[in-house]
């Protein structure tokens, strides 16, 4: 089974995404203009398809994958296999 995560509105965009020690932040432009911050926790794995517009949709979680899915879920932008996926 799929779980899936929405941050209220589907005008939120991926950011920055760096390294910091072993681990890696994603930066989230949410669409009021706030930023959050999360931190990969056993990081194993980070794909960013950088030809793809970072406005994303739902975050489908499954089996330790993130998947950062573009507005019509038809795409992936952001993937990560971790532990988990924490706010900093």
């Amino acid at each position: 089974m799929i779980e899936f995560m929405q941050l209220a509105n589907s005008d939120n965009e991926i950011g920055n995404v760096y390294r910091e020690g072993n681990e890696y932040i994603v930066e989230v432009n949410l669409w009021n203009g706030n930023v959050i911050k999360l931190r990969t926790t056993g990081c194993n794995r980070i794909t960013h398809n950088i030809n793809l517009v970072d406005e994303f949709g739902d975050i489908l979680i499954k089996d330790g994958i993130y998947r950062f899915m573009t507005v019509d879920n038809e795409d992936i932008i952001l993937e990560i296999a971790a532990c988990d996926l924490c706010p900093v």
